[in-house]
């Protein structure tokens, strides 16, 4: 016999050597408590569609497959979470940590999935808990793609062409203006959120009706993008499109209430990158219908001309997106405060750009369907993409889940926030670490913040997903959700870009400062709703006619109307509401200056480094910076004069 052993083969080399990292996955995985409700999940998702396939026909049941399969996927790899810094700003453990966790058994993985993330900004593993471009970039692209806006910006390109599309477009300016506003509060204010800044500069009250306005925004989006996906599933009010409503609606709620921002996030990743690749399908399959090719779509003309009116909408649209429309959409500024100030900014505009981008495309599926009907015509989706071909009303259905799950997931996970913290922060709950008698907004790093708010926000899920859809009984134009609240809380422009130039007083009284001035913030809000009002009942329509309800008075505000076409009454009240409002902010603060002056609020005591994100001791506020930033007390009128703190 040979003195050496006899050589081994590869493969037993290898099997010899990922036995043990096999059986090490196994033991981590039977640990893990997620495996035993993904499984179940897994379960029913099986059976589910093995219940839908004894059901309708090949057609009718493929479309019900897609919402089925698509919401499982989601529901299925949605990231748990019991942490609040995971569930409200998104931190913690990437999907990613879990991987390497799993099936490598990696320790610097273990101990953030062992710890949901939490871990200090000193500690070395702070880099990878913090929400990068590359994640804040595609949530807020696809989170502001809403189904809403893809079928407005349809029905805008089969009424005034590429005009169409680009004026819907011209909301999406309002990334600029958030990424602006938000950097600005973080890095010169040291504020974690819009509202704290509201309610530190303006009170209470204005809090109060800044959230109401806010809510009312949340409820507009359930059912503005529900509706958009049932309308691909049956006649409005039918059974089947009653079912589509409640499946494209629950399915974000329930991910949501698993996980939070976290869950969210990571599903607008894979929805993100979804959405395009479904989109440039559609067009692919519009170039290989229409003659010329899709360059040939952004140059067609019906013979008696696009409508009037695609520039007044485009006018609007940048008036409200750089003026007042993002600040009411908690979905945009919630994300102007999760990276780091400057990486949050790249990720606005790079997002920004690709969503506007994105809507203008998807105006060619109107201006298709003006081709097919030599005429022009309302260019729905959901009609569009079935006279195209079986496969293009499949993908549209797809963008249109794609986006409107993604929309709704950011919903939820910014009413949870809302109700839990920053209007939960007003009452005073079991394990509430505030001096007694302090009340107000809270942070979600503030150590105050319980289980119990994270129980607050999953249970305000459930009830807007309600309250959204019960608005369906009598309201299902979509496009209304965008040009009835953005023209009602045209308000909140003035008041929040103040708040960019703000003094605040410090704590010792040597800065004055700028009183407290609930006035600067009501006489511009409420001047907004009445305006915003104006517009609504004007436009209002009788169902299932669609004629004006209230003729009458609509033609009594004929003298306001500016532009051409059927949006230049909202053009006209954008404009003069607009300069009203800013004249009601200038006079509620000189109101405060000259005539009811309150206390100057105290400015945060540290703010945000612009690349780092970590915090910066303001000078004149080292005693209060050694407590931490949220020593910071809101107001504190024992010191001082009247005018100073």
């Amino acid at each position: 016999q040979s003195r050496f052993p006899r050589p081994r083969s590869a493969a037993a080399d290898a099997a010899t050597l990922t036995m043990p990292a096999i059986s090490g996955m196994v033991e981590r995985l039977s640990q893990s408590t997620e495996l035993r409700w993904r499984l179940l999940i897994l379960a029913c998702l099986v059976f589910g569609g093995m219940m839908i396939g004894t059901g309708a026909g090949n057609d009718e049941r493929l479309n019900w497959y897609l919402l089925y399969v698509y919401g499982g996927l989601l529901i299925l790899t949605a990231q748990l979470s019991d942490s609040v810094p995971a569930f409200f700003t998104g931190r913690g453990a990437s999907f990613w940590d879990h991987v390497r966790y799993y099936v490598r058994g990696d320790p610097a993985s273990a101990r953030l999935v062992a710890t949901s993330g939490e871990v200090s900004e000193q500690d070395p593993l702070a880099e990878r808990v913090q929400v990068g471009f590359w994640t804040l970039m595609p949530s807020a692209f696809i989170s502001w793609i809403f189904a809403k806006s893809i079928e407005n910006a349809a029905v805008l390109g089969g009424y005034y062409g590429v005009i169409g599309g680009v004026g819907y477009a011209a909301w999406y300016t309002s990334f600029f203006t958030a990424a602006v506003v938000g950097y600005v509060l973080r890095t010169k204010h040291g504020f974690t959120s819009l509202p704290q800044a509201i309610e530190r500069c303006y009170g209470p009250g204005a809090t109060v009706c800044f959230s109401l306005a806010l809510l009312f925004r949340l409820w507009n989006e359930i059912w503005s993008n529900s509706v958009v996906v049932a309308a691909f599933y049956g006649p409005v009010h039918s059974a089947h499109w009653w079912l589509a409503v409640l499946f494209s609606t629950a399915i974000p709620a329930v991910y949501v209430m698993m996980g939070g921002m976290r869950a969210s996030l990571f599903s607008d990743q894979l929805q993100a990158l979804l959405g395009v690749i479904f989109l440039f399908i559609i067009l692919g399959l519009i170039g290989g219908k229409m003659p010329g090719g899709i360059n040939a779509v952004w140059t067609y003309a019906p013979p008696g001309g696009w409508l009037d009116g695609g520039s007044t909408l485009l006018a609007c649209a940048l008036l409200q997106g750089m003026v007042s429309y993002p600040f009411h959409d908690p979905v945009l500024t919630d994300r102007a405060f999760l990276s780091r100030p400057r990486t949050m900014v790249a990720a606005f505009v790079v997002g920004g750009a690709i969503a506007g981008t994105f809507i203008i495309l998807f105006s060619a599926v109107g201006i298709f369907g003006c081709y097919l009907e030599g005429a022009v015509k309302n260019g729905s989706p959901s009609v569009m993409s079935k006279a195209l071909s079986s496969a293009a009303f499949a993908f549209t259905n797809l963008v249109m889940m794609t986006s409107s799950m993604s929309t709704l997931d950011s919903t939820f996970t910014s009413c949870a926030k809302l109700v839990a913290l920053e209007l939960g922060g007003w009452l005073r709950l079991p394990g509430d670490a505030r001096p007694a008698g302090q009340r107000g907004v809270l942070s979600p790093t503030d150590t105050s913040v319980t289980l119990t708010h994270l129980a607050i926000g999953r249970l305000s899920i459930v009830l807007l997903a309600v309250a959204g859809t019960l608005n369906l009984l009598a309201n299902t134009e979509a496009l209304s959700a965008t040009t009835v609240s953005g023209t009602m809380v045209m308000g909140l422009g003035p008041p929040v870009y103040l708040l960019l130039f703000w003094r605040f007083a410090s704590p010792d009284g040597a800065r004055r400062g700028w009183p407290q001035a609930p006035l600067a913030f009501l006489l511009s809000f409420l001047p907004g709703l009445v305006f915003g009002g104006l517009y609504s009942v004007a436009t209002t329509k009788a169902y299932p006619s669609g004629a004006l309800r209230y003729p009458e008075f609509a033609a009594s505000l004929e003298p306001l109307h500016m532009g051409v076409g059927s949006y230049s009454l909202l053009l006209g009240l954008n404009v003069i509401g607009h300069a009203v409002c800013l004249a009601g902010c200038v006079a509620g603060l000189a109101i405060h200056f000259f005539i009811w002056r309150l206390p100057a609020p105290v400015g945060e005591s540290t703010t945000e480094h612009p690349t780092t994100g970590r915090r910066i001791p303001v000078r004149g506020y080292q005693a209060k910076a050694e407590a931490g930033p949220k020593a910071a007390a809101p107001l504190d009128s024992d010191r001082g004069d009247a005018g100073a703190v």
